[in-house]
């Protein structure tokens, strides 16, 4: 699994996830430890191209059991404030 990948089993079963651009979607993820990192932006299918607030990955893919998408994910909009990956 490449770094910035969400094991696809995990989309599959948790989505799909509304857009809030083309092939882009805003979700909160949850790790195994209960952790829960919101505002993360989702290229589709399953790539975590930014999260609000980071300006890098804190955690391993393979310690997400969940992608949860609320509608304060649907208001939310990634703005030039957001630091990108170096995907």
């Amino acid at each position: 699994m490449a770094k910035f990948e969400i094991p696809i089993q995990i989309i599959e079963r948790d989505g799909p996830f509304k857009e809030v651009k083309q092939d882009a979607s805003i979700v909160n993820i949850k790790l195994l430890n209960s952790v829960v990192i919101e505002n993360v932006l989702v290229i589709y299918p399953n790539i975590i191209a930014a999260i609000k607030g980071q300006s890098e990955l804190t955690f391993e893919c393979s310690q997400i059991s969940s992608v949860i998408q609320t509608d304060s994910n649907l208001k939310e909009k990634s703005k030039s404030d957001w630091i990108f990956f170096g995907l």
